[in-house]
């Protein structure tokens, strides 16, 4: 048994290295052409992902050593500070390019969501490790559907729609892994879906941006970019 777990944790390790590896190469595709034609350094934002990584990394080696049981005892101020900080930028955070995301201290930029996203994996797997898994809509939604709801909407206004996806999609793989009847995952995945159906029709350039995803040569030159605005707090 405790094999089985040194494999999966190296497995998981292997796969956090192959995403962290994949995201440095697809900013550099990204960002590489943008920077030259604007006479600057095509490595710039490279350089400056490449860094977080770094930091990233040696954070990983440090928390490998620390027992994550130990996080239950944390959830509930996990949940409630990611809770306060996410009203907290929607209300005294400047706008950025039309969103409020960014605390903006100096040279470092705090996004909320981020550590939403851990509080709500941390708190919904203590939750769940401590009771049997929900077998009804009404017992997924109390109290679990409602925070994860609420944090949605609060993430959703900054507007960030993929950070919102991505938090259910978490969500879900731990609803998944807790032992969840199939029938109800997939009733409230029909649910969620439709929420993000809704969320991209309501705004033109998500509309833009997922029509553009579902036939990329209607327009070329990238109407996803075009209407994008999920952009570097420091550019």
């Amino acid at each position: 048994m405790r094999a089985k777990g040194q494999l999966e944790q190296r497995l998981l390790v292997l796969v956090t290295l192959g995403l962290v590896a994949f995201g440095l190469v697809m900013v550099f595709s990204a960002t590489s052409a943008s920077a030259a034609l604007g006479a600057g350094d095509p490595m710039t934002f490279l350089v400056k992902q490449g860094a977080y990584a770094m930091v990233g990394l040696v954070l990983l080696a440090l928390s490998s050593r620390f027992d994550y049981h130990r996080l239950r005892l944390f959830a509930p101020v996990l949940l409630v500070g990611a809770l306060t900080l996410c009203i907290a930028v929607l209300v005294v955070a400047p706008p950025i390019n039309g969103a409020h995301r960014w605390f903006l201290l100096g040279p470092i930029s705090l996004q909320p969501s981020e550590l939403a996203k851990l509080a709500v994996c941390v708190w919904a797997c203590s939750y769940l490790a401590r009771r049997p898994a929900p077998r009804t809509m009404a017992e997924l939604m109390k109290p679990l559907g409602l925070v994860v709801g609420l944090f949605a909407v609060l993430v959703l206004l900054e507007p960030d729609l993929g950070t919102t996806i991505a938090l259910c999609v978490m969500v879900a793989g731990i609803l998944l892994v807790a032992g969840v009847p199939m029938r109800l995952f997939l009733l409230a995945g029909s649910f969620a879906v439709a929420f993000g159906a809704a969320a991209i029709y309501m705004e033109p350039y998500r509309r833009a941006r997922f029509l553009s995803f579902l036939d990329p040569w209607q327009d070329p030159q990238g109407a996803g970019e075009l209407y994008a605005i999920n952009v570097d707090p420091a550019h």
